[in-house]
């Protein structure tokens, strides 16, 4: 569960998945209130139908997997592993 000061202040988030190749594919977002909240369900019933979805609305900041590791270790973070999901999968931005 997230705290109100993580949804108040904002909660990292960093989505993994895998490419078709099976390289690592990584994601990080800064997501407040009901935005975090709704994150925060989709990684907890692993709702892969809804990160597939919209996922790309979302998580924009594609990062190394150097980076989204200082990350990781830097801060409390939400991190969404989803090795079913392959990144090709999950729905583009809207633009």
């Amino acid at each position: 569960m997230l705290s109100k000061d993580e949804l108040n202040n904002g909660t990292t988030f960093i989505l993994k998945l895998t490419d078709a190749t099976g390289a690592s594919v990584q994601w990080v977002a800064s997501l407040r209130g009901d935005i975090a909240r709704y994150w925060y369900e989709i990684y907890r019933r692993s709702d892969w139908e809804a990160l597939r979805a919209h996922g790309g609305e979302v998580f924009l900041d594609r990062v190394s997997e150097a980076h989204a590791e200082r990350v990781r270790r830097a801060a409390r973070c939400v991190v969404i592993h989803a090795l079913q999901i392959k990144a090709e999968q999950m729905s583009l931005p809207q633009r």
